[in-house]
């Protein structure tokens, strides 16, 4: 699966994109009138996107006040650690708390009522990748249970301190 952004027009003519969730599947041979080849079918509306620059430069220890990292880490579950984070990205991309909010008991990313895609550095928060985040599992494999968790943060746009995502790794992945 992956997210699709795609620019919509609206009756006034003007265009806004919109996330959507995309699955893949591979056709080897004909199936029912249709050739060989690429299938993608629209899983899930990720809602409309809204980008954002960055404006501060903050780093996260100077912004939590943290002196000790260990002590930070030991102190704060997974959960609250990516709250933290997300907070930071929101202030170093002046993102209007009473505008959007990031609801972590219910994996929602929205604007009002309506779900919204977030765009910060490379990738997209939204409702998916928040939840993704949330329950990340580790299946066994340490260097690619570690890849997909950078990966998922790459994807929820999400910059986490390289201190950070080790101690998460290691707290997580006992």
């Amino acid at each position: 699966m992956f997210i699709r952004v795609k620019n919509i027009k609206n009756k006034k003519g003007k265009i806004y994109p919109y996330a959507y969730l995309v699955d893949n599947k591979w056709y080897k041979r004909s199936v029912k009138g249709k050739g060989k080849g690429s299938r993608q079918k629209v899983k899930k509306y990720l809602g409309r996107v809204y980008s954002f620059s960055k404006v501060k430069d903050v780093d996260f220890f100077e912004y939590l006040k943290i002196d000790n990292i260990d002590a930070y880490l030991d102190k704060n579950y997974k959960e609250k650690i990516l709250k933290n984070l997300v907070e930071w990205e929101f202030l170093r991309y002046d993102v209007d708390k009473s505008e959007f909010s990031v609801d972590f008991l219910n994996k929602k990313v929205s604007k009002g009522n309506r779900e919204v895609s977030l765009k910060l550095n490379e990738g997209l928060l939204n409702s998916f990748t928040l939840g993704r985040l949330l329950r990340f599992r580790f299946k066994g494999d340490e260097r690619e249970d570690g890849y997909n968790l950078a990966k998922a943060f790459v994807e929820a746009g999400i910059e986490i301190p390289k201190e950070v995502f080790v101690g998460i790794f290691s707290k997580v992945y006992k």
